[in-house]
C-alpha cells in the first residue's frame, strides 16, 4: 500500500501525547462525518476532543494532514481485514469469506468511505490513494485467479485481469451504494456475498468448483 503524504508535525514521544494525537484523529472522524469534509473546521475538531486550536496544531499543520491520515489507516485496514486464505478445495466460498469481510469492514467504517468519496473529488493525493488501494486488490484477486485456472479450479478461457476488475468492481460499488449512499435495502451480508460469489462464479469457475451451486446450472 502507497502511504499518504502530508502527515503530523511531529510523531509524539510520550504517552500523553499519543493519546492527545489519538484524541484528534478521533475527534477528526466525527466531524469530518458529520459535517463532511469541506464544511468542517480545526476549530470543530479541537473542541470535540476537547483541546484548544494550538494543541491541534501541535500535532497537524491542518485538517488535510488529519484526513490524509484517517484515509492512509482506512485503506490499508481494509486490504488487510478483507483477506482470508485461498481454499483449493472450495474456492467459491474463498471469494465468499474475503467479500463478507470486505463488506462488514465497510459498513463499520461507512462515515469514512464517505468522506473518501468526498475528497476524492478536490484532492488528487486521495484519488492517488484511492487508485493505489484498487490497483492492490486488483493485483490480489489477479494472483488468485491465476492459481485457480492452474488448478482447473476455473475455465482456461477466463481474462485473470478482466475477472479481476469486475469482481473488485462489483464489490465496491455494492459497498458505497449500500452503506454511504444508502440505496440497497438491507440485507443479511453473508447471504449478498454469496450472491455476488455465486453470480461472479457462474462465468468463470469449472463444474467442479461450482460444486453445490448445481453442476452446470445456468453456465453458459
Amino acid at each position: 500500500m502507497t502511504a499518504g503524504r502530508a502527515l503530523p508535525v511531529a510523531d509524539p514521544r510520550t504517552k500523553k501525547g499519543r493519546g492527545s494525537k489519538e484524541a484528534l484523529l478521533r475527534a477528526a472522524r466525527v466531524v469530518f462525518g458529520r459535517d463532511g469534509f469541506a464544511a468542517a473546521r480545526v476549530s470543530d475538531i479541537a473542541a470535540e476532543a476537547g483541546m484548544s486550536n494550538g494543541a491541534f496544531y501541535r500535532y497537524y499543520v491542518d485538517k488535510n494532514a488529519v484526513l490524509i491520515e484517517l484515509v492512509t489507516m482506512l485503506l490499508q485496514q481494509l486490504y488487510d481485514e478483507s483477506q482470508a486464505r485461498w481454499s483449493p478445495r472450495d474456492p467459491v466460498d474463498s471469494v465468499v469469506v474475503t467479500t463478507e469481510r470486505y463488506f462488514r469492514f465497510y459498513a463499520r467504517n461507512a462515515d469514512l468511505f464517505g468522506v473518501l468519496h468526498e475528497t476524492m473529488q478536490t484532492h488528487p493525493e486521495i484519488e492517488a490513494m484511492q487508485a493505489d488501494n484498487r490497483k492492490d486488490f486488483h493485483e490480489r484477486i489477479t494472483r488468485m485467479i491465476r492459481r485457480a485456472v492452474e488448478k482447473g479450479l476455473m475455465r482456461a478461457d477466463v481474462d485473470p485481469e478482466l475477472g479481476a476488475a469486475l469482481l473488485g468492481g462489483m464489490t465496491e460499488h455494492y459497498a458505497y451504494y449500500r452503506f454511504v449512499l444508502h440505496r440497497y435495502p438491507e440485507r443479511d451480508l453473508g447471504d449478498v456475498s454469496r450472491e455476488l460469489a455465486k453470480v461472479w462464479a457462474v462465468g468463470t469457475f469449472s463444474e467442479q468448483a461450482r460444486g453445490d451451486m448445481g453442476s452446470g446450472e445456468g453456465a453458459p
